[in-house]
């Protein structure tokens, strides 16, 4: 299977696109050619200027079952180090971290180890009453590798139970400790994921990415860098066409027609 099957990208008229992992005969798990793919793809929807909002999903019943632990465990059995395997997943795992546009997470079966850390690098993730989540390395012995900046989404304890425990755990549990923004019935969970994206979507491109990029500065930096970066991270906003014409529609109080530039 080819990377361009393993990822599937498709764009909307409403300027969203839909971003899907293809490997459901092995429940998306994230071999070294799925993450190349998942990199290209991302890439894509970075340079689309007619993509404002993905939605990432699974096919088949799981969102991503992680890393591809058959792969692992044939890699030692070889005698070769299975942590390289790991280290080729960062590149895909640093623009995920890194993404510029709003992603929505549509997550519709099992999220587990590395698929877990796929969610958690969307920017709203919407669940199917069944899915799954959890970090089950400790029960295979596999060190927790890809889990950079989960406590700040869910509280340092959660995340520490998720880890020592290795048990999965529901929509509704991660809901309640605010890693799930909401949950559907599985038939309505792309559907619902989609929806979310149009509110969205429906706001200047430019101001909704600036917007997620500023709260995630305020998540690694101090209050006080706040001032020096502020003005280039809105510079070209600042002066866009879009903010002339949400204005200028505000004024005339009509939708405005965005251009994303």
């Amino acid at each position: 299977m080819s990377e361009s099957d393993l990822f599937l990208y498709e764009l909307r008229d409403d300027h969203i696109a839909v971003m899907t992992l293809n490997r459901p005969d092995k429940m998306n798990a994230l071999s070294n050619d799925l993450a190349k793919a998942i990199l290209a793809g991302l890439e894509r929807f970075e340079a689309d200027q007619d993509a404002w909002v993905g939605v990432l999903t699974g096919n088949g019943k799981a969102f991503c079952a992680g890393g591809d632990l058959e792969n692992m465990r044939v890699t030692s059995m070889d005698e070769g180090d299975w942590v390289d395997s790991v280290t080729d997943l960062m590149p895909m795992f640093d623009a995920l971290e890194q993404h510029q546009k709003p992603i929505i997470g549509a997550i519709n079966g099992f999220a587990m180890g590395g698929g877990l850390s796929v969610a958690n690098a969307c920017s709203l993730i919407v669940a199917s009453e069944s899915a799954k989540f959890g970090m089950p390395e400790a029960a295979v012995s596999v060190p927790n590798f890809s889990y950079f900046d989960l406590w700040k989404t869910v509280g340092y304890r959660n995340a520490l139970e998720l880890s020592l425990t290795a048990d999965p755990y529901s929509a509704e549990h991660m809901h309640r400790i605010g890693f799930v923004t909401q949950v559907v019935p599985k038939e309505e969970v792309l559907d619902a994921a989609i929806k979310l994206a149009g509110r969205v979507a429906k706001n200047g491109p430019m101001a909704t990415a600036g917007a997620e990029l500023a709260m995630r500065f305020t998540l690694e930096n101090p209050k006080e860098d706040w001032a020096a970066t502020a003005p280039k991270l809105w510079s070209k906003l600042l002066n866009s066409e879009d903010l002339r014409e949400g204005l200028a529609a505000f004024g005339e109080k009509r939708k405005p027609e965005w251009k994303n530039q």
